[in-house]
């Protein structure tokens, strides 16, 4: 087998094969001879029929799958034979067979390209993070605020800011019912800006026991999509009027709420704050990586192969039916389009297959890998994290494709580590002296341009 290779530009190779008559020879008197034990024809007991037979009634057949069968294997084999990474299918320009003579073809297939790392260091400074006092407090009051209670108002029977109404009430859009628009029992606090805009207003001034019907418009974006922009009836009973009385902050109202090792107020109040600035830790380290991913993406410029971003873009439109199904949406019934959906991903998956192709490339330069023992450890914290038990999360990962996307995940986080950490990279040494440029510099010199993702609350 021959093969030449051509590139015409930095996305793709052109791959001419050539296939020798007597490796193709051998494939189709394999092929005969296995036909000629399997057919039954007329006049001939079955394994007893001529090869001349054989030829002449099912040559095209035979040569049509023998040529198929010898191409995607010898594709395969040219790519190894070449280092080519293809990231999408061939393109073949088949050409025509005649007995006695080589066969030949060509593949066009769309490539990673080669990255040139002209840049990694880059001088980004870290937000400082701080958890002030008041912000523990509101954190303790959206706990008191969870636990309140609602106790019945027997001071006056006509609702007002403050007081949450609990009604009953029925939707209707063109005089049909809203699909999920019905409620009872369904409680209201009056002054919270939760419930549709004006909807509230309408509830304010009714008494306990009667009945009111208004139409109100639904923002666009607000609630089903459907809806949007839509007039809507609502028929509302006032069933009762309670107040909200919270739990006293003491130290029985901590114990109740059933955190390990919290006792007591001061306790709680170091727990939560422990836990905003793990938070803002978090937020600040991914605020950080963006950045360094932006400048990364900005000062190493290279071309992106359409189809890595279209598998992306659809990955990105799976995630999200899966997010919306969860919720209970529906793509056609929330009026949602597919497609616009995916061509609105295009951005945000063009900036991933980016992010992914640098990181790899720089991780190679730089020999950072994964180890089995590392996501072992990952997946031991993600079991603590999620309160799950661990045969679980290993069985979730034990399947090749995600275990090696987690791999890949854990793998770009830790170069990202990497270039953070100001102790890999001296601060005179200048960018085209980094290992991973240099990496670059002696690829390109060597092969040029042939290198191996209702209510707010």
């Amino acid at each position: 087998m021959k093969t030449t290779v051509e590139s015409p530009d930095a996305l793709h190779k052109t791959i001419k094969v050539e296939l020798p008559w007597e490796m193709i020879k051998d494939e189709l008197d394999r092929s005969y001879k296995e036909l000629a034990g399997q057919v039954s024809i007329k006049g001939f007991r079955k394994g007893k029929v001529p090869n001349s037979v054989i030829r002449q009634r099912y040559s095209k057949k035979v040569e049509d799958e023998v040529l198929a069968r010898m191409i995607t294997d010898s594709y395969e084999a040219a790519l190894i034979q070449n280092r080519i990474q293809a990231v999408s299918r061939p393109e073949l320009d088949r050409g025509g067979f005649k007995e006695g003579q080589p066969y030949c073809y060509t593949a066009r297939v769309e490539i990673t390209p080669e990255i040139e790392i002209k840049q990694i260091n880059f001088p980004i400074e870290k937000a400082k993070v701080e958890v002030k006092d008041e912000q523990v407090d509101q954190e303790i009051e959206k706990l008191r605020d969870s636990k309140a209670m609602l106790i019945p108002i027997d001071d006056h029977d006509t609702a007002k800011l403050g007081d949450t109404a609990i009604i009953d009430y029925t939707t209707t859009q063109d005089d049909k019912p809203v699909k999920g628009g019905d409620m009872t029992n369904h409680p209201v606090l009056l002054g919270s800006g939760k419930s549709l805009p004006g909807f509230e207003d309408h509830i304010k001034g009714m008494k306990v026991g009667s009945h009111k019907e208004f139409d109100l418009e639904f923002p666009k974006d607000w609630g089903p999509p459907t809806l949007a922009g839509k007039q809507v009836h609502f028929k509302v009973s006032l069933q009762a009027l309670k107040k909200r009385e919270l739990p006293e902050l003491d130290d029985e109202f901590v114990k109740d709420l059933g955190k390990p090792d919290c006792n007591s107020v001061a306790n709680l109040k170091a727990l939560i704050k422990q836990e905003l600035l793990d938070h803002e830790l978090a937020k600040a380290d991914q605020q950080t990586k963006d950045e360094l991913i932006d400048k990364l993406i900005e000062a190493n410029p290279f071309p992106v192969p359409p189809t890595l971003i279209d598998r992306q873009q659809e990955n990105l439109t799976q995630e999200m039916e899966v997010y919306l199904s969860q919720q209970g949406i529906n793509l056609e019934q929330a009026g949602l389009n597919r497609s616009k959906m995916k061509k609105d991903m295009h951005e945000r998956a063009e900036r991933e297959v980016k992010t992914a192709l640098l990181l790899s490339t720089i991780g190679n330069g730089e020999k950072i890998e994964v180890s089995d023992s590392d996501l072992e450890e990952h997946l031991k914290v993600l079991a603590e994290k999620t309160a799950t038990n661990i045969a679980r999360i290993k069985s979730i990962y034990d399947q090749p494709q995600a275990r090696e996307g987690l791999r890949s995940k854990l793998r770009q986080e830790k170069v990202l580590d990497y270039l953070l950490d100001p102790s890999n990279m001296k601060a005179e040494e200048k960018p085209e002296d980094s290992p991973v440029s240099k990496q670059a510099d002696a690829k390109t010199a060597k092969k040029p341009g042939d290198q191996p993702v209702g209510e707010k609350k």
